[in-house]
């Protein structure tokens, strides 16, 4: 009985203490889920920039050419879902859906009018890993709604939901476009 009577006296600063641990606990915990998403955006960036400029329906490679110089693909990816959905580490997703914008770049050629193509993919992580992306023109929205599960179709379509993915591929477009 003396401890109830010591923790109502002098317990006060118990209150204080729980409520600092369970907002770092909140933290960390918001952290770690942003460092996978970070993981899942990265490894997908990485399997786009893989891809030729046709396969990424940017602008034809006669044109990519015309300039004399190797045209190169950059991109910037978010992920926004996975398979298994309920994957907390990269080694166990098989399938990451990511929105993407990738750019053709061609030294001095600006922003402005470089070749560009974004929207959702649906990167396979197999051996080796396969991208599928839905087709530009008349029927878009139906090939998307045919590579997304139907609960990822809204953010598929979406758009990114960090605006600063793509300002950073702008800044990286421009650094190699010299």
């Amino acid at each position: 009985m003396w401890l109830v009577g010591f923790i109502r006296r002098h317990g006060w600063w118990l209150l204080p203490e729980l409520i600092v641990v369970a907002v770092l606990a909140t933290v960390a915990a918001y952290l770690s889920g942003n460092a996978f998403q970070d993981q899942l955006s990265n490894r997908a960036q990485v399997e786009l920039e893989r891809l030729t400029p046709a396969q990424l329906e940017l602008y034809d490679m006669q044109h990519a050419h015309a300039g004399g110089g190797q045209a190169k693909v950059v991109c910037t990816a978010e992920s926004f879902g996975t398979e298994p959905a309920g994957a907390k580490r990269i080694e166990d997703v098989k399938v990451i859906y990511a929105q993407f914008l990738c750019a053709l770049v061609q030294k001095g050629t600006p922003w402005d009018y470089a070749s560009r193509s974004s929207g959702p993919a649906v990167i396979t992580l197999g051996d080796p890993p396969a991208v599928q992306i839905a087709a530009s023109g008349l029927g878009y929205r139906d090939r998307v709604q045919a590579i997304i599960p139907d609960d990822l179709e809204g953010r598929a379509l979406a758009g990114f939901k960090d605006r600063g993915r793509p300002s950073e591929l702008l800044l990286r477009y421009r650094q190699a476009a010299g």
